[in-house]
């Protein structure tokens, strides 16, 4: 695995991704988003348009983009 991308804070801990892909479906599979508000091409599309530093609420999760690809 690549360096970490992204980092999602949840109650259970914190997990790293390399990129948005995996983090977009770690969030659907584990219940953070809502697949039918938050389709994975939707959550993926704006994972990847954060900028390195910035952060988003996917429900009670946090996530923050730590670097780019």
């Amino acid at each position: 695995m690549g360096a970490t991308e992204f980092v999602i804070e949840t109650p259970d801990g914190d997990v790293g991704f390399a990129g948005a892909g995996s983090a977009a479906e770690f969030l659907l599979d584990g219940g953070f988003a809502n697949a039918d508000r938050e389709p994975h091409w939707h959550l993926r599309w704006c994972l990847d348009r954060m900028a390195v530093g910035e952060s988003m609420d996917v429900g009670p999760a946090h996530v923050v983009r730590e670097a780019a690809p």
